[in-house]
């Protein structure tokens, strides 16, 4: 081996003990070991004679010296630098001026790892793409600026560029995190140009070429205070949530820094419980952001406070967490929806969550719009816009949708209720209150899927059935759930019998008319048998028939002329018995007895499910007697027979031809009422409870008109007139509105008549009004008894014998 190499390699050379390796990178990792790895002769003779001498002088012996070993140092050192034992001297000694260099560098770093650092700080680091050429993209320290370049001529250039980050951060042990600053030049957008700016070349400032910012965490310690202050944003009922709450292990978030803003008032809270260093480190963040974000958040803080914003900082307005009002399906607060908020917005866009209901109630994710207002600049009011949040909402507004929540609440279940829509929804009318039974399960049920169709999969029950079962809704899922129902459900219209979609906002509690069944014209007698039958109704556990299932039934016959309160006692039975009315006409049922089966087999069943009383009106073609001439007509009483026979709801039959009825109907009939043509009496009674009611009405609107709360003409068949009601001349002379021999219906029309005439007028209802009705419906009853030859309807039916 050479000397050179020799001398190279003792101890007291300029590399001396230090470590070597090949590479850098092994210097740092494998350094030592590879030291530890070296031969033991590779140690200087003078230190080894030393020691032998002095054991000479203690012990007085002298100790032999081992022989020395014969080691071939050449191929030590050359499998120390990996390197080829047939290698020059002059290689070798290359290699080992090389790995003396590098391994100064590391002991140089290692002196700054451990030399003392600075205080904390936040990097910027400007990320700058050009997109005409992806090469020249590069971190750079300085701020970009624009130069007369490229196709937009504005093309951004830095000079102080990152060649290695890893290494940049491992000199700075300070940062604590990096803003990163994207910019991105020479695209093919339009470029915002302000010629005004000092710094702008044809009109472009760098600033404007900035497309994002987002920061990301370098030291441990504020990665911990971090995820501290995640820690303590945890509850779901809390307005506003991290988006990253669930995969937080990044610690990202991104210009306008939402998190931060919304939160300031609590991060001083949760920081106050964490050390010292820890503060710290969030300090250190929170003054980049009152430096680079102070003035702009200071704007926004103006513009929420007067629940105003505008385009520019439309982003701050919404959070997770919140509940967000839409418009988008109308303007009426009935048509708004809500949704909870569970993502920050983005690309004016926001991820919401909302519930469904087939019987189940599931949750559904999805985004929504968050657009402004299309034709509005500068600010603007939040609330104007098609979707808000609910703090911006007035507290009709909220109050509103959460008696809708809980209105559908009640109608998870079967519920019947009243709808009261507005004046121009043609779905039902306003002034009537129409009565409408909600029940999902048996929508469901009479609606299957078309043919070949596959059945649509089921809600996931997210509440389960012991919450189901609870009278109000969950209170731990808050506002979330109650108001994010649905707006509307599937009822059925018990007057039009047919499904529609009501709106939930218009439900109401169906007000059951307790004086109905007392302002019923009627012997007493025959009222309380009446009542006592109704309301005592044998439920199909005490039934005295010998065959389960029959004989449980209550049908109820009222026959009599028409106008002699036959439908009204039907209607005064549903309301003291506060059951639907299920009214059928022969017309809804049909004449084939296929078609006549299937429908009354559907409106029995809903009668049972739903608890009806179920009327059918007029029903003299299915109770005629059979006769051999006529098998149609035999086989549709056949089949009336036999579906009532277990029918065990309450059944009311009304005719006027009872001369007619097949023999078998008697012993199914449990009561039989006769309905007599009205007498003075009768009629005084009946003109007398209209009266009553106009007396009433009018007393409302005069006080409507006190309240100053009357807006044009109340409409409806039973409301007060516009011009008011003399009650006192229409009492004067009642004993005379009494005497034509009118039936209740003819009374009815005669009123509703007189009140259109007072109208047309501008008068007052009066007893003349009614007067000159009365006179008119005279002439055309005189007029079709002088057809019949004098002969009353009641006289000819009888000599028929059918009534």
């Amino acid at each position: 081996m050479s000397q050179e190499i020799i001398d190279f390699m003792h101890p007291k050379s300029r590399i001396g003990s230090q470590n070597m390796a090949h590479p850098f990178n092994e210097v740092i990792d494998t350094a030592p070991e590879r030291i530890d790895a070296l031969p033991s002769e590779f140690i200087d003779r003078e230190t080894a004679d030393d020691q032998s001498e002095l054991e000479f002088q203690q012990n007085g012996t002298r100790t032999h010296r081992p022989l020395p070993m014969m080691v071939d140092w050449r191929r030590e050192v050359c499998n120390f630098l990996d390197m080829s034992d047939t290698c020059t001297d002059h290689d070798i000694r290359v290699q080992l001026e090389s790995a003396s260099e590098r391994l100064s560098e590391y002991e140089s770093l290692k002196r700054l790892a451990f030399a003392k650092q600075g205080p904390p700080r936040v990097q910027v680091i400007n990320q700058v793409e050009c997109q005409r050429n992806k090469a020249e993209r590069g971190l750079y320290l300085d701020t970009p600026w624009v130069v007369e370049s490229g196709p937009q001529q504005a093309h951004l250039r830095c000079s102080r560029l990152i060649d290695n980050l890893e290494l940049y951060l491992e000199r700075n042990k300070e940062i604590t995190c990096i803003i990163y600053r994207d910019y991105s030049c020479c695209g093919h957008s339009p470029l915002t140009r302000n010629s005004d700016h000092p710094e702008a070349i044809h009109g472009v400032v760098a600033s404007s070429l900035r497309v994002s910012e987002h920061v990301s965490i370098v030291s441990y310690e504020l990665r911990m205070a971090w995820k501290a202050l995640i820690a303590n944003d945890v509850d779901p009922t809390e307005d506003i949530t991290h988006p990253e709450k669930k995969k937080h292990d990044d610690q990202d978030t991104r210009h306008p820094y939402l998190w931060w803003f919304h939160h300031r008032q609590d991060i001083k809270l949760w920081s106050s419980v964490l050390d010292r260093e820890s503060q710290k480190q969030i300090r250190v963040f929170q003054s980049y952001l009152e430096e680079s974000l102070g003035d702009e958040w200071a704007k926004v803080d103006e513009l929420l406070s007067s629940a105003k914003v505008t385009t520019q900082y439309l982003d701050y307005v919404f959070a997770p967490g919140q509940i967000l009002i839409s418009r988008l399906e109308g303007p009426t607060v009935a048509q708004s929806k809500a949704y909870t908020t569970i993502s920050w917005p983005r690309s004016r866009s926001v991820e919401v969550s909302h519930w469904k209901f087939d019987g189940n109630f599931q949750r559904f994710f999805g985004s929504i719009d968050i657009s402004p207002p299309s034709s509005t600049t500068g600010e603007y009011s939040i609330n104007s816009m098609l979707v808000y949040p609910m703090q911006y909402a007035t507290e009709d507004v909220v109050l509103a949708l959460r008696e809708r929540g809980k209105t559908f609440w009640k109608c998870r279940r079967r519920n019947y209720v009243c709808v009261l829509g507005t004046s121009d929804d043609h779905l039902y009318d306003a002034s009537s209150g129409s009565r409408f039974m909600i029940d999902t399960a048996t929508y469901k049920q009479m609606h299957p899927p078309a043919n070949n169709q596959p059945p649509p999969l089921p809600y996931h029950d997210e509440l389960g059935p012991e919450l189901m079962s609870q009278d109000d809704p969950p209170t731990y899922l808050g506002d979330g759930f109650i108001m994010c129902l649905p707006t509307s459900l599937n009822g059925f219209n018990m007057q039009k019998k047919e499904w529609v979609k009501l709106e939930v906002a218009y439900f109401q509690e169906v007000a059951w008319n307790d004086e109905a069944f007392d302002l019923l014209v009627m012997e007493p007698k025959t009222k309380e048998l009446v009542e006592a039958v109704v309301t005592n109704h044998v439920d199909d556990d005490r039934n005295t028939d010998v065959i389960h299932g029959k004989g449980n039934g209550l049908f109820i016959l009222l026959h009599g002329g028409p106008g002699t309160g036959k439908t009204l006692t039907a209607e005064s039975v549903a309301e003291i018995t506060k059951k639907p009315l299920y009214r059928v006409t022969c017309g809804d049922i049909g004449t084939k007895a296929e078609e006549v089966e299937r429908y009354l087999e559907v409106v029995l069943l809903l009668g049972k499910t739903w608890g009806c009383v179920v009327l059918l009106d007029e029903a003299d073609v299915f109770l005629e007697q059979r006769k051999l001439d006529n098998l149609d007509r035999n086989a549709l009483v056949s089949v009336f027979l036999r579906v009532l026979e277990y029918y065990d709801g309450i059944l009311i039959l009304t005719s006027n031809r009872v001369g007619i009825f097949d023999e078998a109907f008697k012993s199914r009939i449990q009561l039989n009422l006769r309905y007599e043509n009205l007498g003075e009496p009768q009629r005084r009674q009946i003109w007398e409870n209209f009266i009553n009611r106009l007396e009433r009405l009018e007393s409302e609107r005069l006080r409507q008109v006190e309240n100053q709360t009357l807006t044009g003409v109340i409409g409806g068949p039973h409301s007060a007139p516009r011009f008011g009601v003399d009650i006192t001349s229409i009492r004067q002379q009642i004993d005379e509105l009494a005497k034509p021999a009118l039936n209740g219906r003819e009374i009815r029309n005669t009123i509703s008549t007189a009140r259109q005439l007072a109208t047309f007028r501008k008068e007052k209802l009066a007893y003349e009004h009614l007067e000159a009705c009365i006179a008119e419906s005279h002439k055309f009853e005189r007029y079709i008894k002088s057809l019949k030859r004098g002969f009353s309807a009641d006289q000819i039916k009888s000599d028929q014998q059918e009534r």
